[in-house]
């Protein structure tokens, strides 16, 4: 974490002398994200409420509500295309709920996701501005305890990398003189995963997240 949050000051500490410029972006958006199903290895099962075995043979996740913010600083400017340097910044609280009760699997986790990135932005002076991005950092995942549960890893940090697209506006308008427009994005945050309490056959999953919100440019 500390290097992380060092890399995010040093970003902010370069940003000041050039804030005139608008080289800096901050996103602020909310959305959902989507969990792909989990397969059971041969020989795993759930159990339900009841102490009966389930007849499904993954874990299946609802929809959660996703948080983010982001900060972007630009390094390389041009008419066609810039590159910005920045940290993401994703959570949710206890919102990614398993779509069946059971008693040997948490029914639900929250998550943090901290990712320095590279984001390339097509047409950065347009109406509308396409951009691509890149990265990786940390993720922290903290589940509820299963009721069935012997020994249970509640809190998981692991590694993610993060890719995704999206597209921003231009400066729509301005609050205190600071101009403000839209961004709409997907993002895929490729990570570990956290304790399911029951074998499944991934050691990995996508976190994809849907979000949109404001941006705002010093």
């Amino acid at each position: 974490m500390k290097p992380l949050l060092a890399l995010f000051i040093g970003f902010v500490v370069l940003s000041i002398p050039t804030a005139a410029q608008e080289k800096n972006d901050v996103g602020l958006n909310i959305g959902a994200t989507l969990t792909p199903s989990q397969s059971l290895v041969p020989g795993a099962s759930l159990i339900g409420p009841s102490g009966n075995v389930l007849r499904n043979r993954s874990l299946n996740f609802d929809s959660s509500l996703a948080l983010g913010a982001e900060y972007d600083h630009r390094i390389v400017s041009g008419n066609r295309a810039a590159l910005y340097a920045g940290i993401d910044f994703l959570a949710s609280p206890n919102d990614v709920q398993l779509s069946q009760l059971t008693q040997n699997a948490p029914k639900s986790y929250a998550y943090i996701f901290l990712t320095p990135h590279f984001r390339v932005k097509l047409n950065p002076r347009g109406a509308l501005s396409p951009w691509l991005e890149f990265g990786g950092g940390y993720a922290r995942f903290l589940s509820t305890v299963p009721p069935a549960a012997t020994t249970f890893e509640r809190g998981r940090s692991t590694g993610t990398f993060e890719f995704g697209g999206g597209v921003d506006t231009h400066s729509v308008f301005h609050v205190f003189k600071i101009p403000i427009g839209f961004r709409l994005e997907v993002r895929d945050f490729y990570s570990g995963l956290p304790d399911y309490n029951v074998k499944v056959t991934g050691s990995l999953q996508n976190n994809v997240a849907f979000s949109a919100g404001l941006l705002i440019r010093f």
